[in-house]
């Protein structure tokens, strides 16, 4: 008897104001956004309940017991980064609908304005979008499941980049990651500080910084060409 394989397809669910465009077998697509749902609405009751994890820009040295899992590590990763939990949610949602599904299938994406989860057998490639310039391709090996973070924009007064990924074993610590390169750009030498950083931060695989002409790689991150 021959086994009918599922075919990955592409379907778009929406969480509130988070839409996530899922790359999977579309009969998951309701469990997909079940999964959305409930990680989104513990992190937003706890939120709720202690007002300092939706808004601290600063690390948070503690977590009430009876936390969620996702909680808990939301705050441990942030705290790693150096910077607020408040900077890793929709990068948490990401990760937690992909870990899901990772336990059925073994290649998909989940992607978030900018926030991917990756999981793939084969190397995939990923477009760093860049103001005043052609897109860069970074080359990713995703086959236990990483976390990728990218922005495009300068951010407040000028100061930031003008393209950035962040890849790194979550996309919760990528998204942290690259709130702390977006900290430390604002600084003297921040070019310099920023590639620094993102070799210092546990968890981290590199990233790719961008502003003006400057390129800057850090950490094992490939450039396709």
């Amino acid at each position: 008897m021959r086994l009918l394989r599922r075919r990955p397809k592409v379907f778009d669910i929406q969480v509130q104001d988070l839409v996530l465009r899922i790359t999977a077998p579309d009969d998951l697509a309701e469990e997909s956004r079940a999964a959305a749902l409930s990680f989104w609405e513990q992190l937003q009751s706890y939120g709720l309940r202690h007002p300092d994890f939706n808004s601290s820009k600063r690390p948070l040295r503690r977590v009430a017991a009876d936390a969620p899992e996702i909680v808990k590590e939301v705050v441990s990763v942030s705290s790693s980064a150096g910077v607020g939990p408040m900077f890793t949610f929709r990068g948490a949602v990401v990760d937690s609908v992909g870990r899901f599904l990772g336990q059925q299938v073994h290649d998909l994406t989940v992607a978030c304005d900018g926030d991917y989860y990756i999981r793939s057998k084969k190397r995939m490639k990923v477009q760093v979008r860049r103001h005043g310039g052609a897109p860069i391709t970074v080359a990713l090996d995703g086959a236990r499941g990483i976390g990728v973070s990218t922005t495009l924009g300068r951010g407040r007064g000028g100061q930031g980049p003008d393209g950035l990924a962040v890849v790194a074993h979550s996309c919760m610590l990528a998204d942290a990651a690259a709130a702390g390169v977006q900290a430390c750009l604002h600084k003297p030498d921040g070019f310099g500080m920023a590639l620094h950083y993102l070799q210092q931060v546990p968890g981290v695989r590199g990233g790719v910084v961008v502003v003006g002409e400057r390129i800057g790689v850090a950490g094992a991150v490939e450039i396709a060409g």
